[in-house]
């Protein structure tokens, strides 16, 4: 495995300004990051409460008093500041910053869920916490983000896949599904869980019942050829193939491509399924025309706005010219703040470099009017209500099967693991991916949205 792909994986927070330790110019930048802070939490939350406790034992409290914990706009959130360099940390990189103290154990909450939301709550009067330092570091990262995904920097940008197949069998369904599934009445629905219903096997239904329903949209029927571009671990090829298809699928990590090929020999459909450790720019002749479907679930985030037509492009290429559908789903932004010029956050750093999210409509936008008149919608859906759960359940089976069989083989592959800090850094920046995103999804700051794009005039059901 490329050495940097390790680098990645274990990638530690970033490092503060070096100052002479007890040095006067220590000082005086630590309490003007301080003062900051302090100055931005105070004009900034106006709903609900935050308690913020020093080391020192000082407590601060912002925003108005808590009378009602039920009550809408009313919440109360508490963070311990464990070291203080956490101040500087959010003074640089806000909330960047933020989650770099969390990992670091410079902070910490009984409820680090509601502190988020909290944040959430106030977003649009925390002004003050961009200081000049990070609106240089934003735009910085912004333009980065604009020009890294070329066929060179693919790679690079889906490492996250090849961290360890034994750390995402640790949490993840049996079939190894990283994306969002479907909740049915079966599994309690989308908030089953917090309703004490939680059984074993739950998420595997809830999976299993999303990738039928993928195929379903992409009208798959015995003999047809499908096309997938992101073969996570072979769930979706292999169920395709157990409806009669021949399928073809696209990786570019060799984690992921070399578990599912054993998971699709395991199945007995190595004649069937064929695996590439291919970018989709680089789809050989003879794939031009060839597909009756195409499928890709949670990859297009990793395509860049610039490749976007590209990729649409691409696809439509594939794709046979009459009766050929494309199944698509992603992690989007609303209409209402979605912009090409995406800046740094916890995930683009920690998990997926450089991710760039469409929204709903842009990305409909892109299929129906790149290939001018070769596709048309044929549906726009929200999944993105069915995330919270699955997020909670992936954290609690990581917390759950965090073993020192699990650590032992961690440790194993990244050396530097066996630091307990780093250890603990590398197993706290996990837990926060899983409440960050839970709450991005519930609040609907995020959403995951599925296109089904079909060739014009080519129906799903005959009806005349």
């Amino acid at each position: 495995m490329p050495a940097s792909h390790s680098a990645y994986a274990t990638l530690p927070v970033s490092t503060l300004p070096s100052f002479e330790s007890g040095s006067w110019i220590e000082k005086t930048f630590l309490r003007h990051a301080r003062t900051a802070v302090l100055y931005a939490l105070k004009t900034g939350i106006t709903t609900g409460e935050l308690e913020v406790i020093e080391p020192s034992g000082t407590m601060h409290k912002f925003g108005m008093p808590v009378k009602d914990s039920k009550a809408c706009g009313t919440r109360r959130a508490v963070l311990h500041i464990n070291n203080e360099r956490f101040w500087v940390r959010v003074y640089l990189s806000y909330d960047v910053g933020f989650s770099e103290a969390y990992m670091a154990a410079e902070c910490d909450s009984p409820d680090l869920k509601e502190v988020l939301n909290l944040f959430i709550d106030n977003r649009r009067k925390m002004s003050s916490f961009s200081t000049f330092f990070h609106r240089i570091y934003k735009a910085s990262i912004v333009l980065q983000h604009l020009f890294s995904h070329s066929r060179t920097l693919s790679i690079a940008n889906v490492a996250g896949y090849d961290a360890s197949n034994e750390l995402y069998a640790a949490f993840l369904s049996e079939e190894m599904q990283y994306s969002c599934p479907i909740w049915s009445d079966s599994e309690g629905g989308v908030c089953g869980d917090l309703h004490g219903h939680r059984s074993p096997g739950d998420l595997e239904a809830a999976q299993i019942t999303k990738i039928a329903y993928i195929l379903r949209k992409a009208r798959l029927q015995a003999g047809g050829r499908l096309l997938e571009i992101g073969s996570g671990w072979g769930s979706v090829a292999i169920a395709a193939a157990k409806l009669g298809c021949t399928v073809d699928t696209l990786t570019l990590s060799i984690e992921q491509k070399q578990l599912a090929e054993k998971r699709i020999r395991d199945a007995g459909f190595a004649s069937q399924i064929t695996v590439h450790f291919m970018d989709y720019r680089d789809m050989p002749p003879h794939f031009e025309g060839a597909f009756d479907a195409c499928v890709s679930l949670e990859m297009l985030e990793a395509v860049g706005l610039e490749y976007m037509p590209s990729y649409v492009a691409k696809i439509d290429w594939a794709l046979k010219d009459t009766d050929a559908v494309a199944v698509l789903t992603a992690t989007t932004y609303p209409e209402n703040i979605h912009t090409r010029y995406q800046g740094q956050n916890f995930i683009r750093k920690f998990h997926w470099p450089h991710t760039i999210l469409s929204s709903a409509l842009s990305l409909a936008q892109s299929f129906c009017t790149s290939p001018k008149g070769r596709f048309c919608v044929d549906s726009i859906e929200d999944f993105g209500i069915h995330y919270p759960r699955c997020l909670r359940e992936w954290g609690r089976r990581l917390e759950e099967n965090w073993t020192s069989d699990l650590i032992e083989s961690l440790q194993k592959r990244y050396p530097e693991l066996k630091d307990p800090y780093k250890l603990e850094m590398f197993r706290r920046k996990w837990h926060y991916m899983f409440l960050y995103m839970e709450t991005a999804y519930s609040r609907v700051w995020l959403s995951c949205v599925c296109w089904t794009l079909a060739r014009s005039g080519s129906p799903a059901e005959i009806c005349a």
